[in-house]
């Protein structure tokens, strides 16, 4: 009741704001008869709807911010607001009602609590390898940065990130999980370029340099390995379901002017939740404006494969029908005589 929710899994099925997919406060994360798996991916399912909702409400402000229209500027000050509030999702009427219990950043402690309590009474050797994935990616992503307000990373959100990274080199089949896994793991992947875009500008300015130059090359190896199994991994999929193509890290040397790995070439995803992470440096103007560019590359691309497929299409039928008349001795013997025969 003091959500405004029904945590039976029928009243869940039937609500109508449930139909793609459930919105509004977790329902079986609410439910404590529910399986405690099931409870945890509740929660985090809920903290990236919440993530989601402030992404899209963040580009939309950008947005208007960048280009206003005539319309936007002849408006009062109470029409404006209801613009703002007029695309509140359920998720986020929910999230606002109660911040203290359902914030993205609770949610996530709240998921790891309930898997660690579902791991310690049971004996089953399953290491719920995907699971901890999500909850240390949702972990770097909602790190708030140092104390100072730098912005810059923490160890804690380094370590998470590596191991999200690590995972994935470990099980690239965790890439083929259902839900959000292999966006998150791309997006784990820019984070790396952003911390070692900031470590290659600061070279040789702190006190330690050989630890820095270590680290800075693990974390490099690292950033190498994963970023190839996510291009394999995007070859192989649709379009729209592609996230970011991620660029290489420069080879020629540095270059005045350009960062170690140039995020201005990525091929961003059409997410606008997965484009707030390449965009995190840019001005409101510029994100909405690569933003843009991002549709426009998104529809070349999808031209592209189009064209890609009906060549290949093409170059098969050619094969095939190069193979009906590539015939041995023997068959071409087995023909002539049929041919006599008849």
């Amino acid at each position: 009741e003091k959500y405004d929710v029904m945590t039976t899994p029928a009243c869940i099925a039937a609500d109508p704001k449930n139909q793609v997919w459930i919105q509004g406060a977790p329902p079986v994360y609410l439910n404590n008869e529910a399986p405690l798996p099931a409870r945890s991916l509740d929660a985090l399912a809920c903290a990236i709807r919440s993530c989601c909702d402030q992404a899209n409400s963040r580009f939309k402000s950008m947005e208007k911010d960048a280009k206003p229209s005539p319309d936007d500027e002849a408006c009062s000050s109470d029409d404006q607001k209801t613009y703002s509030t007029a695309f509140i999702s359920p998720t986020a009427t929910a999230v606002m009602s109660h911040k203290d219990e359902l914030c993205a950043r609770n949610m996530v402690l709240s998921a790891f609590t309930l898997l660690q309590q579902h791991e310690a009474s049971t004996s089953s050797p399953q290491k719920n390898q995907g699971h901890h994935l999500i909850i240390s990616a949702m972990d770097a992503f909602l790190e708030n940065g140092d104390e100072d307000g730098s912005g810059s990373f923490t160890d804690s959100q380094i370590q998470s990130l590596i191991n999200v990274c690590n995972t994935v080199i470990e099980n690239p089949l965790l890439l083929h999980h259902g839900g959000p896994t292999y966006h998150m793991v791309s997006n784990a992947a820019i984070l790396l370029c952003h911390l070692l875009n900031g470590m290659y500008a600061s070279k040789g300015n702190g006190k330690n340099e050989e630890m820095e130059s270590a680290v800075f090359e693990e974390i490099l190896d690292t950033f190498v390995s994963v970023r190839k199994l996510l291009h394999i991994h995007r070859r192989k999929l649709p379009v729209k379901l592609r996230c970011h193509g991620i660029p290489r890290p420069s080879v020629t040397g540095p270059i005045p002017g350009r960062a170690f790995i140039d995020l201005g070439e990525t091929l961003m995803c059409a997410c606008r939740g997965c484009q707030g992470f390449v965009l995190m440096a840019c001005s409101p103007c510029v994100a909405a404006e690569r933003a843009r560019a991002a549709g426009r590359m998104q529809d070349m691309e999808a031209v592209r494969e189009a064209e890609r497929a009906e060549a290949e299409e093409l170059d098969k039928e050619i094969l095939d029908l190069g193979a009906e008349f590539d015939l041995d001795d023997d068959a071409l013997l087995n023909m002539l005589s049929r041919i006599i025969t008849a």
